[in-house]
């Protein structure tokens, strides 16, 4: 009776065993029937907090920062601070900025073979949850300040895992900004067989000026550019949106920021030098996560002014691999992607004001990546005006119209023109859920779609983010029909309506005034 007890009791262990298993076996296996691939989102760069010595009593995080450090940094500038508003000490406050920054920030740089400090990481886990429906997504972290091709790496192993996890042998990525960057590196490196679709929202696939500009200290600052930039970010789409708004633009009209900059100008010629040499070459200078935002026209002289090609031969080697291998192969690797069945979706903001600190100032963007690059090549005109009424398509093979009816984007140009959309005044990576329905759409289909396939979403979008939708600019394929929407009713609508055509009456006039006395 005993043995019998035994038996059974074997029995039992040996089912609940199989029972326990099943379920990885048949993730191995890709038996999942439910029609949704798991989605990736290959976030982007700053998505990952960095460490000092995680997990031990000395652990402090690098990036980003905490409250503490922050006022601590301001607190240690306050005396030299003085110093400089009373005294003009320029060397003393300069000490003071790069030794506080240096502090907070130095144990971010990376050595001359571009490998991080030991005791600085990230924390980092393999994805466990399995429930991947429409809408889920599976959020990839990373070390953003290291080689793209390192971090493709640890992307292969995020598709394995979730392939197993889920039961599918492919999956979806959605990548954001630098995101593009390791998607691209990850295309490279390991294929394109275990992605279905991919979308690129506002990635710098070919750099962004801001990043070439800074590297090659190309510094600029603009009072306008300044305003628009902040007025961009945060135009009255709410009651505390408008109280900043009429801030900025109170702060601008009033001449006080052009007093601010005139100070910052001081600054930058009598510390610029100094804060590159000691600060942002040694430390920022080293993260190859921003190396590979820089673009080709900008490269080769950002690296002789920042880098030392006997100390730092072997971040320089893969800096470069990015930069010529990747970023300068991205024709290739784009095209190789469709033609090995992977539907792709590339999305460029534009009619942005940008980063106003440097000279690229006036080029479209969506305020960080200029349209021109998150669009794979695509002819934009100056921030302030048009291609021109007599403009002709570049390339016209192709039979289709890709000028924006607005005449400022030529479309034309791009790497993969048929697969590029442009969303007016859209911020940076900033998808809000009319643009999430248009990501949905390409991608949970079985279809091929393109700037043709739907008179929602035509190549050029304007964003309509009050209202949580777009609208189709024009550009429709033949036969179809133009959408017809509802009026907006939300309260930019209402402060677009009533008091914009107002305060556009009042900035005239003190536009003139500012004009007359200089500013």
């Amino acid at each position: 009776m005993i043995e019998l007890k035994k038996i059974i009791a074997l029995i039992l262990s040996v089912i609940m065993i199989f029972s326990v298993m099943s379920p990885a076996v048949a993730a191995v296996d890709g038996e999942c029937d439910c029609g949704i691939l798991p989605t990736i989102y290959v976030g982007p760069l700053g998505n990952t907090d960095i460490y000092e010595n995680y997990g031990t009593e000395n652990e402090r995080t690098l990036f980003r920062p905490a409250t503490d450090t922050i006022v601590n940094l301001v607190l240690e500038l306050v005396p030299s601070l003085f110093g400089l508003l009373l005294f003009k000490d320029y060397d003393g406050f300069g000490d003071s900025l790069i030794s506080a920054v240096y502090d907070a920030f130095g144990a971010m740089a990376l050595d001359g073979d571009g490998n991080s400090l030991p005791n600085v990481s990230v924390s980092i886990d393999l994805p466990t949850e399995t429930n991947h429906g429409k809408g889920d997504q599976y959020y990839f972290h990373y070390d953003w300040r290291l080689d793209p091709v390192e971090i493709a790496g640890q992307l292969d192993e995020f598709v394995k895992r979730v392939m197993e996890i889920t039961g599918h042998n492919q999956v979806n990525f959605r990548a954001s900004s630098m995101g593009g960057v390791v998607t691209l590196a990850y295309f490279n490196e390991y294929g394109y067989e275990d992605v279905d679709a991919c979308i690129f929202q506002s990635c710098p696939l070919l750099g962004t000026d801001v990043a070439g500009d800074l590297l090659n200290r190309k510094l600029a600052l603009d009072a306008r550019a300044l305003l628009d930039y902040a007025t961009d970010g945060y135009p009255p789409f709410s009651a505390g949106d408008t109280a900043l708004w009429v801030l900025f633009n109170t702060l601008y009209y009033s001449g006080l920021v052009d007093i601010v900059l005139g100070f910052g100008e001081d600054l930058l010629d009598n510390l610029q030098e100094r804060v590159f040499d000691e600060l942002m070459t040694p430390v920022f200078g080293t993260l190859l996560g921003l190396w590979a935002f820089v673009p080709d026209r900008s490269y080769e002289s950002a690296k002789a002014i920042n880098l030392d090609p006997e100390t730092q031969a072997g971040l320089i080697a893969k800096a470069d691999y990015y930069h010529y291998q990747i970023q300068g192969r991205a024709d290739e690797i784009l095209n190789g992607a469709i033609d090995n069945g992977v539907r792709v979706m590339i999305v460029a903001g534009y009619n942005i004001q940008r980063t106003p600190l440097v000279e690229s100032l006036n080029n479209h963007s969506d305020a960080t990546v200029d349209t021109k690059y998150a669009s794979a090549g695509a002819t934009v005109a100056p921030l302030d005006g048009t291609l021109g009424d007599d403009y002709k398509q570049a390339c016209t093979d192709c039979g289709h119209n890709h000028v924006s009816p607005d005449g400022i984007i030529d479309a034309s140009t791009c790497i993969l023109p048929e697969h590029t959309w442009f969303i007016k005044d859209m911020l940076h990576s900033n998808a809000h859920d009319g643009i999430m329905e248009m990501y949905y759409w390409f991608m949970y289909s079985d279809e091929y779609y393109d700037v043709w396939s739907n008179p929602l979403y035509t190549q050029f979008l304007q964003n309509d983010k009050p209202n949580l939708r777009m609208f189709p600019m024009g550009n429709f394929a033949e036969g179809a029909t133009a959408p017809e929407f509802e009026d907006g009713d939300s309260y930019y609508n209402k402060f677009e309506q009533y008091v914009m055509p107002v305060t556009d009456k009042l900035f005239s006039f003190l536009d003139k005034c500012r004009a007359v006395v200089g500013l």
